[in-house]
């Protein structure tokens, strides 16, 4: 008898273990069916200041712009259907009818004035060349932006998600609420930001019912969770880390080519001992010593290409080839070295008039952790045709910034990104003796007067592919005529994904990147 209870009760045990088994396999299904995505970020980069949340850390696709960049950096239609260029610095935009915020209000004139006048961060407005009352409300339906200036490149910025239009008010921080595809749960900085689709989205609804943001700042945690299951998708991958993740079962890479470019500013107005790259025969040296196709294959694993600009290639389109840039010649380098004066010394660095060729490599845009290991590889390269650097690491760009407003060195390693439309953007931003950065810039990396010329003309040009020819002009000047600049790579965005995900499509601008389209495989 006391055999037969014991037989009982451990198939009940047996049964009540298949019953939660059961129950977690019915869980599991559910939330699968539910279509639930988890993405790993790294650090929380939200502008609380500027009131930003999911805009660009990541852009969770709760706002939308008037207009959209498709993945050749090309502008198309989203909040507005068209628009036009009317003369006397005025754009005028039609806006599609019947969309309607998560709150439930309507998109109207009146919400697109208050987000641009009022709502988005004053460098946004700065570029737009817009100020309080440049935006005019002509029906529900209809708006003109009227620049300070001329500006023909008003479509082209806007399609930027920092002009996202925001729901009048609403709390941005507390409540972000805006016309996309995904609407505002909740956020907790530094720990995650969930968002779930929109049922009366105006657009192709979502695959996804919802998706949490979650941030990791440590690459090794977040590779360890995306292995473990916790998270579904994996973003900023150090390059390094690839082949780790490629080895990973069930995980593939996702990539779009055009991404962020990395590439050397060269102080061209430094004061001692930063004056060596005075010499635009150095800076040119510093070009054809660098072996872009090792550096490819060495630290990015393959996913990058050589890129001879700072714009994406399919923003210059059929003018891309008028920038020649630099290819792989050491040989040249020293002979451009000879011809400078600088000799080889007896180990090997160079010297002239008793002063050895040496640099200093800063490496800190937008971190020092993001361009690892590349500064040493440049390092080694430069040192093969007699030239000296030594590496100094900052921990972020506000660090790199005043190491640049004080002068302290020659070679400035950068990686940026493209965010928006419009051609003149990068160049007037970085290079530009009146641009966005001001003196920072300016002073070190300054080309010359025909490059500001050529750029101005760009900007007020109304016909964009004459736009394009100008900006590969000016930027012909500043690599292959001034070489302030030496490009080195496009890299890929890259994101490690779980098989089962399917249809995410990255952006080569991750701040463009739709989730909508995503979906997860039963």
């Amino acid at each position: 008898m006391r055999h037969i209870k014991q037989s009982i009760s451990i198939l009940l045990i047996i049964m009540l273990i298949a019953g939660l088994a059961g129950c977690g396999e019915q869980q599991k299904e559910v939330q699968e069916a539910r279509q639930e995505l988890v993405v790993g970020l790294a650090a929380d980069a939200n502008e609380l200041k500027f009131k930003e949340v999911g805009i660009g850390s990541p852009n969770a696709n709760i706002y939308e712009s008037l207009v959209k960049l498709d993945a050749d950096y090309q502008v198309q239609p989203l909040l507005a259907t068209r628009w036009e260029y009317r003369g006397d610095n005025t754009w005028r935009f039609y806006l599609r009818e019947g969309v309607k915020f998560h709150n439930g209000e309507e998109l109207t004139a009146e919400a697109v004035k208050r987000s641009l006048e009022e709502e988005i961060r004053p460098s946004g407005r700065a570029v737009l060349k817009i100020e309080k009352g440049s935006v005019k409300v002509v029906d529900k339906y209809t708006v003109d932006i009227v620049t300070t200036e001329p500006n023909m490149r008003v479509p082209e910025i806007l399609a930027h998600p920092l002009n996202g239009i925001r729901a009048p008010g609403v709390d941005p921080v507390a409540n972000p609420t805006g016309t996309g595809p995904f609407r505002f749960v909740r956020y907790e900085k530094d720990k995650e930001l969930v968002v779930e689709r929109n049922p009366d989205y105006w657009g192709t609804p979502p695959k996804l019912d919802k998706v949490t943001f979650k941030y990791i700042p440590d690459h090794n945690t977040r590779l360890m969770a995306l292995q473990a299951g916790e998270i579904d998708v994996a973003r900023e991958i150090p390059r390094e880390m690839l082949g780790q993740v490629k080895a990973m079962d069930g995980v593939r890479l996702a990539t779009a080519p055009q991404g962020p470019y990395v590439a050397l500013s060269l102080m061209v107005n430094g004061k001692p001992p930063h004056d060596i790259l005075r010499d635009k025969t150095v800076r040119q040296a510093i070009g054809w010593a660098i072996d872009r196709e090792a550096i490819i294959q060495k630290v990015w694993e393959g996913n990058a290409d050589e890129s001879q600009t700072v714009i994406p290639a399919g923003i210059l389109g059929e003018h891309k080839n008028l920038v020649q840039g630099f290819g792989y010649d050491p040989a040249k380098a020293g002979q451009l070295l000879d011809d400078a004066g600088w000799k080889p010394g007896p180990d090997g660095i160079r010297t002239k008039n008793g002063r050895r060729l040496e640099l200093t490599l800063v490496s800190g845009f937008p971190s020092a952790s993001v361009l690892k290991p590349l500064p040493e590889v440049l390092q080694q390269q430069l040192r093969d045709v007699g030239i000296d650097v030594r590496i100094v690491e900052v921990a972020d760009d506000g660090l790199y910034y005043g190491r640049l407003e004080k002068g302290e060195g020659d070679l400035w390693l950068e990686r940026g990104n493209q965010n928006n439309g419009d051609p003149t953007f990068l160049p007037e931003l970085l290079y530009h003796s009146r641009g966005y950065q001001g003196s920072t810039y300016n002073k070190p990396f300054w080309p010359g007067e025909e490059f500001d010329r050529l750029i101005d003309e760009a900007r007020n040009t109304p016909d964009i592919r004459e736009a394009t020819r100008l900006v590969a002009e000016a930027m012909h000047i500043l690599i292959d005529k001034e070489s302030t600049v030496v490009p080195i790579a496009a890299l890929y965005n890259v994101y490690a994904v779980k098989e089962k995900v399917q249809g995410l499509s990255p952006h080569p601008a991750p701040i463009h990147t739709r989730w909508d389209t995503a979906y997860i495989k039963g």
